[in-house]
């Protein structure tokens, strides 16, 4: 019987330890997913790792400022397995970015990308 509590115990901390990383890798719980945005801007770091890509884009705001916006999109393997170029960004490119605005009022966005020579990239399903 004792086996038995352990073994129960144990298994629901495993599962009580693991709800946060479950919940960090839903869209819907960071971006607002009923809403987009377009930010037009300059690439200042691009970041290609898992679990999550990145860039870092200088904006000019309405009032003249320069604003940096985090840019969050899928894993480095996810975005290598199907084809997305990640040679066609580099630091200084111009960039139109469209996507889902963060849900906790920082400038950050999840990503659909217009590039500068007119193409359209969306960010591949995960498998």
């Amino acid at each position: 019987m004792c086996t038995r509590v352990r073994f129960l115990a144990g298994t629901l901390a495993v599962l009580a330890l693991n709800a946060p990383l479950m919940a960090h890798h839903s869209v819907a719980v960071n971006f607002d997913t009923s809403r987009e945005i377009i930010i037009e801007g300059v690439l200042t770091e691009v970041v290609w790792r898992n679990p999550h890509s990145r860039f870092l884009v200088d904006v000019t705001d309405e009032d003249g400022s320069t604003v940096e916006w985090l840019v969050e999109f899928g894993a480095l393997n996810t975005l290598s397995r199907a084809g997305f170029p990640s040679e066609s960004f580099a630091v200084g490119d111009s960039i139109t970015i469209t996507g889902n605005p963060g849900r906790n009022g920082q400038r950050s966005m999840r990503f659909r990308v217009a590039l500068h020579d007119g193409r359209r990239l969306t960010e591949p399903m995960n498998p």
